[in-house]
């Protein structure tokens, strides 16, 4: 049945907020089966003043404080809602989409963004001297106060904690600017109004930009995703796009079966931006089944295009016999539900960071956002030690992503912890790090884990890792957080194939891979290009570490180049 959202008050004009008017359409839709909400073409403008309020867990965003939601969809089923093209325009902090507990629920055909984004960007002046000017465009309300930067979102102030360089040439992050302005590096500098919209920021030592260049500085909390899925199953997002958001462009945890078609975090044509979502495009915690990522264009957010994992908790304590105490231990970790009764828990390694037991959980109780209580369904084995992690063994979905483009981004490419099957193919990929990085760590993220089968084909890279060593230091980059990988007769990941793809590149590593059982590089092409200067933080297009089961064959390589890799320190020839 087709509901139409003006029959509830929606309107698109400007200056009017259609928040209560979509909250009584999605209660009425919530009574009827198979709705399908439309809004006519037009653009629709949400603020957060009188939207519904939550406390929520969102992995990998700061964790603090209530959000406000606009479309709130709760325990819904077979809905579809439908833009036809409409535009929703989002003011201050709020969450466009939450879809909590939903099954078989399709968006699709519409625009996010914000009216003023959670950054804003200036062009370099003078860079000089330990110092560099940046002028701030007109209209942007900002204040220095106490050698201290802020700008003007939602309502408030909100300081500057961090600079990044972009090239206006490439729309992309500045050749070796990665994040040498940011975090720490940015704590040192001191920000004068120099003149009126100008910013002089003194005390360089880390990097400093070049004139002509344009900074985004950097503000605000990573609170407010544009969509945010919780729980569900059959999530269908289609011919979606973001031009901005303040958080990342979605993120879904504990879901099944989540597919994107479409569904692109890009520049909006016809502004000077140049940073969509301020953190991820797409992020995928502890989810099963089939995650799907097609004809996606994934540019210029402020992180990762794609980054799929579970979550690795450390056990603090254990409480008789069939008990765990376990800590949630990143701070964009904390309240995220990580299993359920019935779940199987793998017990790992904290150094090694392989699994040593399992075992069924019967009951899980959070007894708040840092801890929760596990009971099992048998009595503990003596191997189990405090500072160990566990992980889910259930949650891990399959991973396909085809026919998308990744470009112009801060950080890497595809992130990929998960044991289920992992499909990359017909993609073009450039990224100031890593296209693709392949991890596991308990020690930072604490994102698990290990990959089972990994097949990468048919890709382009095209001049990734020109941020190196920031992001990564190979095209492709396999590094698990494990100290002494060459200690353990069992290797962290298993079977990767990289075959038939493209590389070009203006660097020298290819691949650089740590503990892995199964590793294919076969019938690829690797070209050279002179669109940046060499790093050489690698000596060898391919070097692998405590690895096993090596096959690299077929492939071409320059005219003239007699390529090598180096396996634990010894060199060979390959082809």
């Amino acid at each position: 049945m087709w509901v139409n959202a003006e029959q509830f008050g929606a309107k698109p004009e400007s200056g009017y907020d259609n928040t209560l008017a979509v909250k009584s359409a999605l209660e009425y839709c919530k009574t009827l089966e198979g709705a399908t909400l439309v809004f006519p073409q037009g653009t629709y403008h949400f603020w957060p003043d009188k939207a519904f309020e939550q406390q929520l867990f969102i992995s990998n965003h700061d964790q603090e404080g209530l959000r406000r939601i606009a479309f709130r969809l709760e325990g819904m089923k077979d809905l579809t809602i439908d833009g036809q093209g409409s535009e929703l325009i989002f003011h201050g902090p709020i969450i466009p989409f939450m879809i909590d507990c939903c099954h078989g629920v399709t968006i699709r055909r519409m625009t996010v963004d914000w009216q003023e984004p959670m950054f804003a960007q200036g062009v370099v002046l003078r860079a000089e001297s330990g110092s560099f000017d940046i002028r701030v465009p007109e209209g942007r309300s900002y204040q220095v106060e106490n050698e201290t930067l802020s700008f003007h979102f939602g309502g408030r102030m909100e300081h500057v904690w961090g600079l990044n360089e972009f090239d206006p040439r490439t729309k992309a992050p500045a050749y070796q600017s990665g994040d040498r302005l940011s975090w720490g590096a940015y704590g040192k500098l001191r920000a004068e109004e120099s003149s009126p919209g100008v910013i002089t920021f003194h005390g360089v030592t880390a990097h400093m930009p070049q004139v002509g260049n344009i900074v985004v500085m950097r503000f605000g909390r990573r609170e407010n995703p544009a969509f945010f899925v919780q729980g569900g199953e059959e999530i269908h997002l289609e011919s979606i796009l973001i031009h901005h958001a303040p958080g990342m462009g979605l993120i879904a945890q504990r879901c099944t079966n989540i597919h994107l078609e479409r569904f692109d975090v890009m520049l909006r044509s016809g502004t000077d931006r140049l940073v969509t979502a301020t953190a991820d495009a797409t992020h995928f915690v502890y989810c099963r089944g089939q995650v799907t990522i097609d004809h996606c264009l994934f540019e210029n957010q402020l992180d990762d295009p794609c980054n799929v994992h579970g979550i690795y908790a450390r056990i603090a304590e254990q409480w008789g016999d069939n008990q765990l105490l376990v800590e949630l231990v990143h701070g964009m970790a904390k309240g995220i539900n990580i299993a359920a009764s019935g779940d199987r828990i793998g017990f790992v390694r904290r150094d090694s960071l392989l699994t040593y037991a399992s075992s069924r959980v019967i009951a899980v109780e959070s007894l708040n956002k840092d801890y929760i209580l596990f009971t099992f369904e048998q009595p503990l084995t003596d191997e189990i030690q405090v500072h160990d992690v566990i992980e889910n063994q259930e949650w891990s979905p399959d991973l396909t992503v085809s026919h998308s483009v990744v470009r112009a981004n801060r950080a890497r490419g595809f992130l990929i912890t998960t044991s289920g099957n992992v499909l990359l193919e017909h993609n073009r990929i450039s990224a100031p790090g890593s296209g693709v990085k392949i991890s596991g760590d308990a020690k930072s993220w604490f994102e698990s884990g290990a990959v089972k089968q990994v097949t990468i084909r048919h890709n382009e890279f095209t001049d990734c890792n020109y941020c190196c060593p920031d992001w990564g230091r190979a095209v492709i980059d396999i590094d698990p957080e494990i100290e002494h990988p060459d200690r353990y007769a069992e290797c962290y990941h298993r079977n990767i194939r990289i075959e038939d793809n493209r590389f070009a590149t203006f660097d020298v590593g290819i691949v650089y891979g740590l503990s892995i059982d199964g590793f294919t590089f076969t019938r690829n092409v690797i070209e050279s290009s002179d669109s940046y200067p060499p790093h050489q933080v690698m000596k060898y297009p391919i070097e692998l570490k405590a690895c096993k089961n090596i096959s690299i064959s077929q492939n071409q390589w320059e005219k003239n180049t007699s390529p090598a890799a180096c396996i634990d320190d010894r060199l060979i020839e390959i082809s």
